[in-house]
């Protein structure tokens, strides 16, 4: 992972889980939940890759926990801040973190049945050398479970539109200071069936969020005050949102892609 980017999740993580609580992002969490919740009942040794401040990986270990019997869960990230601040809200819960480079992942072969990896996959530095690395160390037959972003998404010309005076400024920034070393790729559905091809049998590969993207962030999803309204816009499209991410041609162009992938070996 290259510095820039490394600095940006370094100061990020301060403040990462006050971001969590806006409404878009809570139901981004249920949608990754729901979609996690029997693979995880089904896996015994889970790592949740790119966990960031730990919000995930602290719901399967209370998950497992609840379950019952043995199981272990494992939490790594390349930001060493993150991982501190993983460490300090885990509380008693069943779940350990380290620093982890999805490039050269460092446990052995046929480790986990479960990997998860909800959204990091776009700031691997490269997602094909990333997807060997995972499959190394899942268990054949083991599952990867991923949210990844995506590069044909519909709404992002909304965004572009209500966002417009931050990518001005962003783009002046650029070239008065020089591009970014921040790395992050967007994928085409196409794209990632071709980079699992082989190495994965597709088990899944639908749509995830796209309604409440069309709606501008500022205010409804950044100002407080404004949350209730925006709670209600997202539990009165919830069911046409869900069903537009599941359809193959609208899926495509949702805000992220639902992969769900069985490992060949």
């Amino acid at each position: 992972m290259n510095d820039e980017t490394l600095r940006f999740y370094d100061e990020q993580a301060k403040g990462y889980s006050a971001i969590r609580v806006r409404p878009i992002q809570i139901y981004t969490d249920r949608l990754e939940r729901e979609a996690l919740a029997p693979l995880v009942a089904d896996a015994h040794d889970i790592l949740d890759l790119g966990c960031g401040e730990g919000r995930l990986t602290r719901w399967i270990a209370a998950t497992k926990r609840a379950q019952g019997g043995a199981f272990a869960v494992h939490g790594a990230d390349f930001s060493p801040e993150m991982i501190v601040h993983a460490q300090a809200q885990n509380g008693d819960l069943p779940a350990t973190y380290g620093v982890g480079d999805a490039m050269a992942l460092p446990f052995e072969d046929n480790s986990y049945d479960l990997i998860v990896s909800c959204t990091a996959p776009n700031n691997f530095p490269s997602l094909d050398g990333a997807l060997d690395e995972i499959r190394r160390v899942l268990r054949p037959g083991g599952i990867f479970c991923a949210t990844i972003i995506n590069g044909e998404e519909t709404a992002r010309f909304a965004r572009y539109l209500y966002y417009s005076p931050y990518y001005l400024a962003k783009i002046a920034r650029r070239l008065a200071n020089g591009s970014s070393g921040y790395h992050r790729v967007l994928f085409s559905r196409d794209e990632l069936a071709g980079l699992l091809r082989g190495r994965f049998e597709i088990v899944q590969l639908t749509g995830m969020r796209m309604i409440p993207d069309f709606v501008p962030e500022f205010p409804l999803n950044i100002w407080p005050p404004l949350f209730p309204v925006m709670n209600g816009l997202v539990r009165a499209t919830e069911g046409l949102d869900r069903r537009l991410s599941r359809h193959d041609w609208a899926g495509r162009h949702a805000r992220f892609h639902l992969v769900i992938a069985r490992a060949l070996k």
